[in-house]
Parts: structure tokens; C-alpha cells; sequence
């Protein structure tokens, strides 16, 4: 008898213990999500900040389509201009070192995979995203002169990433 109330003890051990571990994936994943969100709802932000900010005459420098900081006559919107770039080149540093652990489909190596390359075929859609949404970024020659001049501060693999991509070529 007391066999059989050991078995049917470990028996409902075995069964809380994967019922434990469920609801540890369910939250784990349910944290991953909001920080996904979190990331997402930054980009927009941004976006926002872009086209409807308080400084208009820096809002229309931003969608200008400049060529360099240097265009920029009025030394206080170009110094504005550069800390706002600054940041997004921050954001975009912190999203791709932050992706690899919320989203298990990233490259080991971290390479962009983009929409209509070979590797675009079966690869997770949240990453291809993300790199689009980065290589697209940096196709702007200001943000690529900001990560062209703070190139150190930043993670190698994550400067490798956005140079293999093609949209911000090494300074010459």
C-alpha cells in the first residue's frame, strides 16, 4: 500500500512539475511579447516625433532628404538634429542586441535577413521585419554618417549587421 500512495505521489509531482514549467513558458513568453510591443510602440514614438514634433523647422530638416550635418546652416538645429539621430542609432543598437532574446529566431551570427533575399524564404517573419525596418533606417545618409562617426561606441556584430546589409557603407 504505501507503494502505491508513493507512485501515485511522484505521479502527481511529475504532473505539477510540468504543469509549473507551462506556466513559466506561457509567462516567459507573455514578458517577451510586452518587451516586443515595448520596442515597437518606441519606433512609432519616433516616427511621430519626425513628423509632428514641436520644433517644425527640425521635423522638416528630418524628412528633407539631407546629405550632411554640414548642410545644416543654423549651428543649434544641426547640434539638435545629430542628438535626435544619435538616439535613433542608440534605439536601433538596443533593439538588435535585445531581439536575439525575445524572439529565438534570430541568425546566430545576427546577420539582417530582408524581405525578398534567399534567406527571407522560412525565415522567422519578426526578424525579417526587424531588419527591413533597420536596413531601411540606415539607408538615410544622416543616420549613416552619425553610425559612420560613433562606429566605436558600438557593438561590432551590430555595425557588421547593418554594414552587411548594404545600406551604410564604411567610410572610405
Amino acid at each position: 500500500m504505501a507503494v502505491v500512495v508513493g507512485l501515485l505521489t511522484l505521479g502527481f509531482l511529475a504532473v505539477q512539475t510540468v504543469a509549473a514549467r507551462q506556466q513559466a513558458e506561457e509567462a516567459a513568453n507573455q514578458v517577451a511579447a510586452a518587451r516586443l510591443d515595448g520596442l515597437y510602440q518606441q519606433l512609432l514614438r519616433w516616427d511621430e516625433f519626425r513628423s509632428l514634433g514641436e520644433n517644425k523647422d527640425l521635423n522638416l530638416l528630418m524628412t528633407k532628404g539631407l546629405k550632411s550635418f554640414d548642410d545644416i546652416k543654423d549651428p543649434e538645429q544641426r547640434e539638435q538634429l545629430r542628438s535626435a539621430q544619435v538616439w535613433f542609432l542608440d534605439y536601433f543598437s538596443y533593439v538588435y542586441s535585445t531581439l536575439p532574446g525575445l524572439s529565438k529566431c534570430a541568425p546566430k551570427d545576427g546577420h539582417l535577413v530582408l524581405r525578398g533575399s534567399r534567406e527571407d524564404t522560412g525565415a522567422c517573419d519578426e526578424w525579417v521585419a526587424w531588419s527591413q525596418t533597420m536596413h531601411v533606417a540606415f539607408t538615410d545618409e544622416l543616420t549613416c554618417q552619425v553610425l559612420n562617426d560613433y562606429e566605436d561606441l558600438y557593438e561590432k556584430k551590430f555595425v557588421d549587421a547593418i554594414r552587411g546589409s548594404h545600406a551604410c557603407p564604411a567610410p572610405a
